[in-house]
């Protein structure tokens, strides 16, 4: 009898459960760990692991034990770091290198290869404290961590008064202690969900990303596909930029997730993850598109023949949209009612659970997919800038 094929899957929380499920659907024992026990992962998996998935050497002795073929990761940079290092170590299947994941990690060496290589050029400067602040003079400008994740630090600063703070600020929360400040981008949103196999863009699916303004500067409301208010010409600029960047990083393998403005410049980049998104977009492009971009990562991870993928064109335009409501309160499922339309829907609490701070400001407590009304139409004018 063959042996059935392991997974260690680092995290259990919402968007690993997502993995969680599609591993179990394929027939392979899958073992979840996390540094807590009790997120919804946990249940949908075969056993759990009270292990912090930021141990390299904690979770490479458990991947041993368990006899793991695979340690993967998705909507994590924390997890995926220990997911490729770990697989490194142990000879298991990985997208890319630790190399590139700590290029793509840490965000003023992406800024410094791309404007390197005149791609996506974005004024940036790299400090450790607000005191070293007094030579930008741009204004607006954008201050974040150099690599914290999850819109956490982000903020937009319009004067020179409150960039020194916003720079402690972001400071504060990097691992590394530093922060950079960047250039302010206006324009339209956009995300590409995207998979590379034998050095080719075989998905190259671009989405509007829905924002909130102000204070929650950063933070997604939801995501559409196709988008609304972008035009055709600049969502194939942004598929041409993406073919770009997977050229000059030389990348043979692997799905990324690109987050961008669509500036009168063109499209520019914000960041690169190298992993699926957090946002379950995989979910909104298997409703709308027809393609299950979760699978075909899977599938070009263990080495599986590629399959063929020809999105639906000419289709409405169907909308993620995330139930959210501030960190430390107790859920009520009364107060985010599913639609009546909904193609998915997922509550991430029970009532009466608190919600976990992840960003601090505003959480995901639930979202659903569905085709969009005319009545939304209205909603998605006013996501212009």
């Amino acid at each position: 009898m063959t042996k059935k094929k392991t997974v260690l899957v680092l995290g259990t929380n919402a968007g690993q459960a997502d993995l969680i499920r599609h591993m179990v659907s394929r027939g392979w024992h899958t073992i979840g760990c996390a540094h807590v026990s009790g997120l919804p992962g946990e249940a949908l998996a075969h056993g759990f692991e009270k292990v912090d998935v930021r141990d390299v050497d904690a979770v490479a002795a458990l991947a041993r034990r368990i006899g793991a073929d695979l340690v993967y990761s998705v909507s994590s940079d924390l997890a995926i770091k220990t997911a490729i290092a770990v697989s490194e170590r142990l000879g298991l299947p990985h997208f890319y290198d630790s190399g590139l994941i700590e290029l793509l990690d840490q965000k003023h060496l992406l800024r410094a290869l791309l404007n390197e290589r005149g791609l996506s050029v974005v004024p940036y400067t790299r400090l450790s404290s607000g005191a070293e602040a007094g030579g930008w003079t741009e204004f607006p400008c954008v201050v974040k961590p150099a690599d914290a994740q999850g819109q956490r630090g982000v903020v937009v600063v319009h004067s020179v008064e409150a960039l020194a703070p916003a720079v402690d600020a972001a400071v504060a929360i990097s691992p590394t202690r530093t922060a950079i400040i960047e250039r302010y981008l206006s324009g339209v949103e956009v995300s590409s969900n995207v998979l590379v196999r034998d050095g080719k863009v075989v998905i190259n699916e671009v989405s509007e990303r829905l924002v909130h303004r102000g204070e929650l500067f950063g933070i997604p409301k939801g995501h559409l596909v196709p988008c609304y208010n972008v035009s055709p010409a600049d969502c194939e600029a942004v598929r041409q930029l993406v073919r770009d960047v997977v050229a000059a990083m030389g990348l043979d393998k692997g799905c990324l997730y690109f987050q961008m403005k669509i500036t009168p410049d063109g499209p520019k980049i914000i960041e690169i993850a190298p992993r699926l998104d957090g946002c379950h977009m995989w979910r909104l492009i298997f409703h709308s598109r027809g393609i299950d971009f979760l699978e075909a990562t899977v599938d070009a991870l263990i080495d599986l023949p590629m399959r063929d993928y020809r999105p639906r064109a000419d289709i409405p335009v169907h909308e993620l949209i995330f139930q959210q409501t501030p960190p430390h309160v107790a859920f009520s499922c009364a107060g985010f009612p599913q639609p009546f339309d909904a193609l998915y829907h997922e509550y991430r609490y029970a009532d009466g659970e608190a919600v976990q701070p992840i960003n601090g400001r505003l959480e995901v407590a639930g979202y659903y997919v569905r085709t969009s009304r005319d009545a939304d139409i209205a909603r998605y004018e006013a996501e212009k800038p």
